[in-house]
């Protein structure tokens, strides 16, 4: 993965610690195959993060203590297609800040773990307002780290993200982004064909982007780039392609004996 970084120009990017990437081959999702360069390096994660406020709603309402109506749904649907600022808020709201920050780090998920150097992190209101609570290790408002967004989509894969049910529906508000850049900007021009399950964020030279990717020849992964570049939005589709050839390429994983 470094190596391949790297001949993209990539590596001052790696040495300042400018970019994070995480990428887990998942063909076998009881085998998963990992490669990370900077993957625990707390970064700025603009709109990437809201994933973390969908998974608090579903949550929430599996404890029967928020109802997903109709209205809230199409919330969720906009939040996560259109990245819509207002929605997240509005959601951020009634799920409740220290109880998305409780989620993120419960033993159950982990998805913020100091030992980790953080995670996922929403302190912040999507708007112009007054922070609740930066996030402990890195000071960030909206952070991530590659490697704790890599094991969001690997336990949405599993269905280990609230129930199998919840998973299924929270991959299905992934499924079909309204905003073509970025990892589907440059997946489209080489599998055109594949299912992209993504998330992606952006604010002034932070550029971020999470996807599961299923692709047609049976072959599936899971790729986080996280960057501080003012040409962020150039390099997240050329990376996505240098991932994408590296599951094509990569050493089949050895049979398993089955019990």
């Amino acid at each position: 993965l470094e190596r391949s970084l790297r001949a993209l120009g990539l590596g001052p990017h790696i040495r300042a610690r400018l970019l994070g990437v995480a990428l887990v081959d998942i063909t076998d999702p009881f085998w998963p195959r990992v490669a990370a360069v900077n993957g625990d390096r707390m970064y700025y994660a603009a709109s990437l993060p809201k994933i973390a406020v969908m998974l608090a709603a579903f949550q929430k309402a599996e404890e029967g203590r928020l109802e997903l109506t109709r209205p809230v749904r199409a919330q969720l649907r906009r939040m996560i297609r259109r990245s819509s600022n207002p929605d997240a808020t509005a959601l951020m709201h009634a799920v409740g800040k220290p109880y998305i920050a409780r989620v993120l780090a419960s033993p159950r998920y982990r998805l913020y773990d100091p030992r980790y150097n953080g995670g996922l992190w929403v302190g912040k209101d999507y708007a112009k307002a007054s922070v609740w609570k930066r996030d402990p290790m890195a000071n960030l408002s909206h952070g991530a780290t590659a490697m704790q967004v890599a094991r969001f989509f690997y336990l949405l894969e599993r269905g280990e993200l609230v129930s199998s049910r919840a998973s299924r529906e929270m991959k299905e508000l992934l499924s079909e982004s309204d905003i073509d850049h970025k990892f589907v900007k440059g997946l489209h021009g080489v599998r055109p064909q594949a299912r992209i399950y993504r998330k992606s964020g952006t604010w002034e030279h932070h550029h971020a982007d999470g996807a599961l990717i299923e692709r047609s020849d049976g072959a599936a992964y899971i790729a986080v780039a996280l960057m501080d570049d003012t040409h962020g939005a150039e390099w997240l589709p050329r990376i996505i392609v240098t991932l994408d050839r590296l599951v094509e390429t990569s050493p089949a994983v050895p049979a398993r004996i089955r019990r």
